[in-house]
């Protein structure tokens, strides 16, 4: 037993954790803005490209930390300025050429947010409309 157990946490060091490609899923992403560290382990941890939490940067630089209020100034960020956000501020990360985006009918926008202690939700809209 206290072989494969030391075995197990070897074979845990060498492989890297799992993480599915969100983007397949969703096309938009809402961050909870409660700072700059936040969206950044969000960004790193889920393996996203910058622009896609553009909403969430700039909403916190417009709005500063709202708490879990943020996602719904996001989503208007997104209907307003699809994934140009990052245009909306200085050093704004930006789409590749030619992947300018708005948002359009059928397009899933995952919300996420986060409170006290452990406590985080998330919820997945469809747009019913071309913005």
């Amino acid at each position: 037993r206290g072989l494969l157990s030391a075995r197990g946490s070897v074979m845990a060091k060498e492989l890297p954790p799992y993480v599915p490609n969100f983007l397949r899923a969703v096309e938009w992403i809402c961050v909870h803005t409660g700072g700059r560290a936040v969206i950044d382990a969000i960004e790193n941890n889920l393996s996203l490209p910058s622009h896609y939490l553009e909403p969430s940067r700039l909403s916190l630089y417009r709005y500063g930390n709202v708490s879990s209020a943020s996602i719904w100034y996001e989503l208007e960020l997104v209907a307003e300025y699809g994934s140009m956000c990052g245009a909306q501020r200085e050093g704004g990360a930006m789409p590749p050429d030619g992947k300018e985006r708005r948002l359009r009918k059928g397009d899933r926008i995952w919300q996420i947010a986060f409170g006290s202690g452990f406590k985080c939700n998330s919820a997945v809209w469809k747009c019913l409309k071309n913005h």
